[in-house]
């Protein structure tokens, strides 16, 4: 499996090396900041995964919904996100969607943080939608969550 992506001014490039455990879409008011766009869509993954290929990343910290400590790491040319890492952790991490050369082929499973989103979004039917957050265990498929547990 071989997923590959890249920065807004091309000169970083990756590589997922595993589909991504599992896809979420959040609402909340901090990731639309961040993002400067009405929610964010991430791919958790593995950090042993997610390869760089080209490009150097630099580290940025945040602030977080949880409180938790939130690290972003940007290109360093031109600062697009990459991937986050939560809980002061780098095990595994959640890629930044929109930066998959094939972003279509992995639209989230579930929205989170719908209280938050902006009105003129549309969750289809058959997508779970969470005013807030919701429970990784009891949402996604098993063998998703099994590769996650790993790291708690």
């Amino acid at each position: 499996m071989e997923i590959k992506g890249q920065c807004s001014c091309g000169h970083l490039h990756y590589q997922l090396t595993k589909e991504p455990m599992f896809i979420h879409a959040c609402h909340c008011s901090l990731c639309k900041q961040q993002t400067g766009s009405a929610f964010i869509a991430h791919a958790f993954i593995e950090s042993t995964h997610f390869k760089l290929i080209s490009g150097s990343l630099r580290s940025v910290f945040g602030a977080s919904g949880s409180g938790n400590p939130h690290e972003v790491d940007r290109c360093i040319d031109c600062g697009t996100a990459i991937i986050s890492y939560y809980q002061g952790q780098r095990d595994w991490g959640v890629v930044k969607v929109g930066t998959l050369d094939c972003p279509n082929k992995f639209p989230p499973g579930v929205h989170l943080h719908v209280k938050q989103k902006v009105s003129w979004i549309n969750i289809p039917d058959d997508v779970l939608a969470f005013d807030e957050g919701y429970d990784l265990q009891a949402v996604w498929p098993k063998e998703s969550y099994a590769r996650l547990e790993k790291f708690f």
